[in-house]
């Protein structure tokens, strides 16, 4: 993979991104009124407006120069067809297989992988509707009726904001446990009642220790107010979704109740897996469905659009210019619909964790910006916190707007959240100048706008135009990763804080830090156990 960083074109755009002449947003809109239709795509009602942002046609012409260097589309095909690029954990990365409906061409997942998938699909379906038609039992015979997923990271953030943002009064009780802070779990068991109630354990390892001590602790729950033993409580109450098996049986979990993925799957990508079963059970298979087929329908685009006419490719080229040649270090996520709250929060785990890296694919250090710091919130909520530092802080920081068309609800509210996205997008872009009844502008009151930013317009908040949103980020990120030339499938930073949790956990329990084992935690240790013991003596 060519350097990219000392190529002619990653100069120029260097030199492009220092040049104080560059024409701002509210130029280029003068310079050329059908800019809006130049830089913007569509498809199946998802529709990206790229055109706030201060790209011009060299600008847009280089970038996709990168594009070309970096071999993109051999890359997109090597995903698609199952090469192993992810290159540091010898696997490939094949999530785009769990939302395939047919074989579309010779180049796609081989065959036996399809069949594994739809197998693992037959076997949701199956489970689905035992549930949602009232034939699922506890161990006591009374009716299951709740769900509580116990997962973290991609086993908990994908499920649960599909579930959040498509759920409608009529739809069965499914609640998300993530944190180990035991007040997470508790506040989901208080009012619950545990006859009626189904736990998924959703691991990839099935050792995830924030995920087995809530899956512990919800099994002595369990046992506790029913009165049975553990084995007739996991049988009864317990689900594993998760890519070791093996462990799920340790666990006492019946092999009927494992639902599996497989190593090809990151956790980040994995709710189109059975990882996704809290959405089935929820909202139904047919919604998994369509969830699925909304995403397929942006890895068919995907890899077969052009470049110069890709909705993820636009997308990533748009972070690139700002990230490595305008110097912008952050990104916020402003979705205008409180069904997509914790969309915000998806994006960071999607994007930190797969391009958060100081290493290239060849294992030297890299001297340029990879993932920006990815943060938001959802309108109009944002606009009475930090709205304006948005629009007059000194850091500048580009948005991606969300704004649905048409909400499941579909009252009145739709008009008033179009009406204030629509308002923030153009004061960002063009900002103002409060005129004083004396003529002069105080400084105070001015908004310089020429702040960049990006639209996405849902027509409709439903499960197939989310797929599709979803999948256009996950591709986004993908390409970004291939400019950057580091693998966005791995996380290694994030094993380093798991050992270290071990050593620390172990440490904690101990009566004293011996004097040559002093380490620069030492002080916190002493101090957090000086604080149990006084709490003891109360």
């Amino acid at each position: 993979m060519p350097r990219l960083h000392t190529s002619d074109s990653w100069k120029k755009l260097e030199q492009l991104g220092e040049d104080t002449k560059l024409s701002t947003i509210e130029e280029l809109f003068r310079e050329d009124p059908s800019r809006s239709t130049q830089h913007s795509l569509e498809l199946n009602g998802l529709y990206l407006d790229c055109s706030r942002n201060q790209i011009d046609k060299r600008i847009k012409s280089l970038l996709l120069s990168l594009c070309d260097q970096a071999h993109v589309s051999d890359q997109i095909n090597a995903m698609f067809s199952g090469k192993k690029i992810n290159i540091s954990e010898n696997r490939a990365v094949l999530h785009t297989a769990l939302r395939s409906s047919e074989k579309t061409d010779p180049d796609g997942p081989l065959d036996d992988i399809r069949k594994s998938v739809h197998a693992n699909l037959e076997q949701m379906q199956h489970l689905t509707d035992t549930f949602r038609s009232g034939k699922l039992f506890g161990a006591t015979g009374e009716q299951i009726d709740t769900v509580i997923n116990i997962g973290i990271g991609g086993s908990d953030l994908g499920p649960k904001l599909i579930y959040n943002a498509l759920k409608k009064s009529e739809d069965p009780r499914i609640l998300f446990v993530s944190n180990i802070d035991e007040s997470d779990l508790d506040s989901k068991l208080n009012g619950t009642n545990p006859a009626r109630t189904l736990f998924i354990v959703a691991s990839k390892t099935f050792t995830t220790a924030e995920t087995m001590t809530n899956a512990s602790t919800a099994l002595t729950w369990l046992c506790k107010n029913l009165n049975i033993d553990e084995q007739n409580a996991i049988t009864h109450h317990f689900i594993a979704t998760t890519a070791n098996p093996r462990a799920a049986k340790k666990f006492g979990i019946q092999p009927k109740n494992i639902f599996e993925f497989w190593d090809w799957v990151g956790g980040r990508y994995s709710l189109w897996s059975a990882v996704g079963l809290p959405i089935s059970l929820g909202l139904g298979f047919q919604q998994f469905k369509a969830l699925l087929k909304g995403a397929e329908d942006m890895d068919l685009h995907f890899k077969s659009a052009p470049n110069d006419k890709n909705l993820p490719i636009l997308l990533a080229l748009t972070g690139i210019w700002h990230i490595n040649f305008k110097g912008y270090s952050a990104q916020a996520i402003l979705p205008y619909a409180e069904r997509l709250a914790i969309f915000p929060e998806y994006l960071q785990q999607l994007e930190m964790e797969s391009n958060g890296k100081m290493t290239d694919r060849s294992e030297k250090n890299i001297k340029y910006n990879t993932s920006p710091i990815i943060w938001g919130s959802r309108g109009t909520n944002f606009q009475h916190s930090f709205a304006q530092h948005l629009l007059q802080s000194p850091t500048i920081t580009p948005c991606d707007f969300i704004g649905v068309i048409t909400t499941i609800e579909g009252d009145e509210s739709e008009k008033s959240l179009l009406a204030n996205c629509l308002a923030q997008i153009e004061a960002l872009a063009f900002g103002s100048q409060k005129q004083e009844s004396s003529g002069q502008a105080k400084q105070s009151r001015i908004i310089e706008g020429n702040r960049p930013s990006n639209v996405i317009l849902l027509d409709e908040l439903n499960a197939s135009s989310i797929g599709s949103l979803l999948a256009l980020y996950e591709h986004k990120v993908f390409v970004q990763g291939l400019i950057w030339n580091i693998n966005s499938f791995d996380q290694w930073g994030v094993e380093l804080g798991k050992s270290l949790a071990k050593v620390i956990e172990k440490q904690l329990d101990e009566e004293n830090v011996e004097s040559e084992s002093i380490t620069p935690n030492s002080n916190l240790l002493e101090r957090i156990k000086l604080s149990k013991y006084r709490a003891s003596q109360k």
